[in-house]
Order: structure tokens, then sequence, then C-alpha cells
């Protein structure tokens, strides 16, 4: 009977390849980890750790065209916000928030993967990006976040309020967490960027609105956000980190962009009369800002420095009418009525029947009132209308037109 030497060699003696005599049948796909891909570290919280990126810009920083740093007075930004009591002294205690998540219609099913913050210090524009390698990370990357918001009063997002705040909400409760952004002011300035740049730009989606007003040009880097979910999944697949460099970059310039809007929006509100505002289009969503705001005097004076410039038809004669009935509300009649007659004569009903209401009102003129009640029938019944648009009108002059009558009639019996 034979002596072993050992396990091993009775194992191989009966046919068993084991250890390092074992051949591989296949090499396993190399993995291409976060860090090895993006420079970072992980932060260690006590849910465990988060892989975070950082980058601090200089304070001198052109992010496109303008300024990362605000400089003007942030005073009536913050009146619009809601924030009356921060001021550009508490430059400081905001932060700016963008999400990267697993899905773009929001719902408990959703969670964000990465999420970047900057905040302005003493050293510059400091971005912070979190990330988790895996959903069994996601406490640890909120603890990473309410960290990094520790002293922060407002935070400044892009269509925040109803997306990426909401959801990070969820995540925090549904991981049994605090949410950091119960006792902050919230700066969404999509609605701003909207009321701004409605007339002027045909799309306000952060990358068209960046792209227009902060003459940013993103790089080759930069992925479509609609590719971003599926591309964390197939990472989650794979765990080839190589592909997220260009969500990072997309983040990024995020970032940036809100930081540089945020200034700029600044600046068109602390000095509406700026020489540097060069479009009339960008006058006028200032003059509609303000009057909306309740600075009566603001608006009247945008408005009227709005109708000097070359505006498109459709805006200056839009731009009329608002003035003329801001004027109408302040009573100051004939500058409305200076208004009112040249869009009569290019065939505005609203100013036939304006100043028709100001003769037979204001000065009981009914003679006058009539002949522009009929001038107003003659207009709309020699011109095309929308059938809806047309009726509303005939209904409305037709029914002047026959108390004026009636009341002309009972006068000339007298």
């Amino acid at each position: 009977m034979p002596e072993w030497k050992s396990l091993e060699d009775q194992l191989r003696a009966l046919g068993v390849q084991v250890g390092k005599d074992k051949p591989l049948k296949g090499k396993r796909a190399q993995k291409h980890p976060i860090e090895k891909v993006i420079s970072g570290g992980y932060w260690e919280m006590i849910y465990g750790e988060v892989f975070c990126h950082e980058e601090v810009y200089p304070s001198d920083y052109i992010h496109g065209a303008k300024p990362l740093m605000p400089s003007d007075p942030i005073e009536v930004l913050c009146q619009w916000a809601g924030a009356q009591q921060l001021s550009l002294t508490d430059l400081q205690s905001f932060v700016f928030l963008d999400t990267e998540t697993s899905g773009l219609a929001g719902g408990t099913g959703t969670y964000a993967f990465e999420v970047g913050v900057g905040r302005f210090t003493d050293q510059g524009f400091r971005l912070a990006q979190f990330f988790m390698r895996h959903p069994g990370e996601e406490p640890a990357l909120l603890a990473g976040l309410t960290a990094f918001m520790d002293g922060m009063q407002a935070v400044v997002t892009y269509n925040g309020k109803s997306f990426d705040i909401p959801l990070l909400n969820t995540r925090y409760t549904l991981m049994g967490m605090d949410t950091p952004f119960k006792s902050v002011d919230h700066f969404d300035l999509l609605p701003l960027a909207r009321r701004l740049w409605k007339i002027r730009l045909e799309s306000r989606t952060l990358g068209n609105v960046e792209n227009q007003i902060l003459g940013v040009v993103r790089g080759g880097e930069e992925v479509p956000g609609y590719l971003i979910p599926q591309m964390y999944f197939d990472y989650l697949r794979t765990q080839d980190a190589r592909p997220l460099a260009g969500i990072f970059y997309h983040n990024a310039i995020d970032i940036l962009s809100l930081a540089g809007l945020f200034g700029h929006m600044a600046f068109l509100l602390d000095d509406p009369h700026s020489e540097r505002i060069q479009h009339g289009e960008d006058v006028v969503a200032l003059a509609r800002f303000f009057e909306l705001m309740g600075e009566i005097p603001e608006a009247e004076a945008l408005y009227q420095k709005a109708l000097s410039t070359d505006l498109p038809e459709e805006v200056y004669w839009d731009t009329v009418q608002r003035f003329s009935f801001l004027l109408k509300r302040k009573g100051e009649w004939p500058a409305a009525i200076a208004l009112w007659e040249p869009a009569a004569e290019n065939g505005a009903l609203y100013a036939f029947e304006e100043i028709a209401k100001y003769y037979e009102h204001q000065m009981g003129d009914l003679e006058e009132a009539h002949r522009w009640t009929v001038g107003a029938l003659t207009v709309l019944n020699g011109q095309h209308f929308p059938a809806y648009e047309y009726h509303s009108w005939q209904e409305k002059l037709t029914h002047r037109l026959e108390r004026l009558e009636r009341r002309l009639g009972r006068e000339d019996g007298e």
C-alpha cells in the first residue's frame, strides 16, 4: 500500500484538480473602479464610506463668458425667493445642488446615485460630487451630503422644487434619516429663467440657458441627460466606471452654471437699466418682473425704455398693451390714450374698446364712445379672426354699441 505524502497527493492520485494546478476556464472581465477613473477619495460616515470627487475653482474663475463669483447685490433676488433676510454677505451659506438619478419620473423607486454640490469659500468655489457604487451606499451618500451642507442657509437648484429636493427628501425618509433641507431657503432658478428669457429663448433648459446667456459651450465629455440612468445601470452590471466620467463632467457643469446664473440674475435684477443689457426683449421681461413684484415705478421706466428699443413687432405691441394697462390702473389717462391710439391704428380691438370706455365713463362723451365702438366692429368684420375670438368680440362690442345707442336716444329725446 503506497505511503501518501499529503492530502493533496491523495486527491491528485484520484484525478481531482485542485489549487494552482486547476486551469482557469476563462479570464474574468477586468473591473475599472470609480477611483481609477475619477480622482477622489472616500468619506467615512457612520453608515459606511462614500466616494467623493472634489475640486476648487478660484474666485476669479470665468464660466463661459461670465464670472462664477457673484459681485452684485442679491437683495432683489432674495426678495423674489422669499428670503429677504439674506444678502451678499451670506454668500458662503448658499449651496448649489444638482442630482443625477436612476430615473427622470421621480417616485419612491427613483434614487440619486450622484449628488453634486458647490459652495463659495475663502479659497474659491468648492465643488463636491458624492457617488454611490451600489444602492447599499445610499445612507452614506446622504450622510455625506448632510455633512457638506452643515451651516447652509439656502439651496440653489434648477427645477429643484419639483424634482431634486422632493426626491432627496423621500430618500432621507426611506432611509430613516433627517433631511437637511427643512430649514433652508430655496432658490429654484428655473421659474425665474422662464420669466427672464421666455420672450427671447425658445428653450429654457439649463443647457440652452447656460449656452445663450452665460456663453458656456460643453466639451466632448458631455453626455445627454436622458442617457444617464441607463449608463448607471450598465455600470452596476459591468462594474466598469470608465463611461461615468462623462456623467461627472455633466454634473459639474450643471453646478457651475447654477452659480454663474445666480450671479447673472442678481446683476439683472439689481441693475435692470444697465447698458450691458443689450436685448430689448430682456428689458421687456424685466419690466414684467418688476410689475409682478409690485415695483410699479421701476416697471413703468423699463416699459418706456423697452419701447424705445428695436423689438420684434409682436413683442412691441404686446408691450404697448401691458404698459397701457399699467398706466390705466394708475389713472394716467392721457399717457394710456397715447398708446391706445396707435394700437388701434394697427387693428388692436382692445385699444378701440379701451378708448370707447374712456370717453363713455371718464369724459361722458357718448358720441365719441359710439364712434370708437363702431370703429372696432368695422375692424372685427374686416379682418380674419379665429371663430371663438370673433364671437367673443362681436358679443361684447354689440352689447356696448346697443347700450350707447339707447343712451344717445334717450338724451336726444330729452
